[in-house]
Formats: C-alpha cells, sequence, structure tokens
C-alpha cells in the first residue's frame, strides 16, 4: 500500500485514496483519506448544486454560492 491510510473499493484492487500520516493522528488521517475519497461525489454536487442556484438570480448571485463557485474551480485546479 501507498499510504498510512488507504481507501479501497469493494470491487477496486487498487487503493482509491491513500493518505500519509505526517506524524498525525490516526483518526485525523483516517478523516482525510475519507475525505479525498469521497472528493469526485462531493465535487459533482456542488457543481449541481451552483447550477440549480444560479437559475435563481436572487441566490445565484450571492456571495455564498460565489464562494462555491470559487471551491469548484479550485478543485478543478483553476483559478475563478
Amino acid at each position: 500500500m501507498f499510504g498510512d491510510y488507504n481507501i479501497h473499493q469493494p470491487d477496486v484492487r487498487a487503493a482509491v485514496a491513500a493518505v500519509v500520516s505526517n506524524l498525525r493522528p490516526a483518526d485525523e488521517v483516517a478523516a482525510n483519506a475519507h475525505l479525498v475519497a469521497a472528493a469526485p461525489d462531493l465535487l459533482a454536487q456542488l457543481k449541481f448544486a451552483t447550477k440549480l442556484l444560479g437559475a435563481f438570480p436572487a441566490v445565484g448571485s450571492t456571495a455564498q454560492v460565489d464562494a462555491m463557485r470559487r471551491a469548484i474551480a479550485s478543485a478543478e485546479g483553476r483559478q475563478a
């Protein structure tokens, strides 16, 4: 295995997420690995939410939705 904590899907042999502890507490390392594994689903849902909210002008241009768009851009390795 690659990291100190590895996440596997039931039908996939390779790890879908691996986190190296860097002397952090075990529960923090596990939580980080689970977050990394969930990231693709979280990103997809955030994109969907911003699309829905963007349909409502009173909501789609709020600071919160703008922050969601910046988070998406950051996750995709680009600037908002």
